[in-house]
């Protein structure tokens, strides 16, 4: 198991679609460099003799993380944005059909944020820049907290408290004895010996949804 170095919340969740990849939930997973750049803006500009005064400079957004689900994650990790209402909040995610070729599939635009902190995206929160995208494209861009920095009473928001906890993160770099044998963390407990969510393996997870899934 490589020590990591700080990882962020975008190398977070690859670990956890990580998973997803190898169990064939997920068929691909789009990362940097290779995610596509939606423009929100043309920008204005005014004649200003044989140039142009920029008034107004353009705006593009680009997300985190492009997800390519296989059929068999529907009711498990995700229901159709365009299915029906009731079943919209069944999975955490809500993609969209489509894409370039064909077989069509389904796929989830993902900004990744932290719990806490920075929400913002190109210089707005991310609620403005997903009306945006949004107004201009169509495209839904589903912003992805992983897990609460505290305890909360709507896990709603957060991707591992709704699905399951990579295997990795239960590992720490930190208090380990032996570095073959590092020590989990096992409930995640915050200040006061409270887990913070309730973290689930990828195989309970299933389970739960789906038992009849092996």
């Amino acid at each position: 198991m490589n020590k990591l170095d700080k990882p962020t919340q975008e190398e977070w969740f690859d670990f956890w679609a990580d998973e997803l990849l190898a169990t064939g939930f997920l068929d691909e997973v789009v990362t940097h460099p290779d995610v596509p750049t939606f423009r929100l803006f043309d920008g204005y500009t005014r004649p200003y003799g044989k140039k142009r005064n920029v008034i107004l400079s353009t705006t593009d957004y680009t997300p985190d993380r492009i997800l390519k689900w296989n059929e068999k994650a529907r009711g498990i990790f995700f229901e159709p944005l365009d299915g029906p209402n009731e079943n919209l909040h069944k999975a955490y995610f809500n993609p969209h059909y489509g894409g370039v070729g064909v077989p069509k599939f389904h796929y989830s635009i993902g900004e990744v944020k932290g719990p806490t902190g920075n929400q913002a995206a190109y210089g707005t929160k991310f609620v403005f820049t997903q009306k945006w995208l949004w107004a201009n494209t169509g495209q839904y861009a589903q912003k992805v907290m992983l897990a609460p920095a505290k305890l909360v009473k709507n896990h709603l928001p957060y991707l591992w408290s709704e699905t399951f906890t990579p295997e990795r993160f239960l590992y720490s770099d930190k208090l380990h004895t032996n570095k073959n044998k590092p020590i989990p963390y096992r409930t995640i407990p915050n200040k006061q010996g409270v887990p913070m969510w309730k973290v689930r393996s990828l195989a309970e997870f299933i389970e739960m949804k789906n038992p009849t899934i092996k």
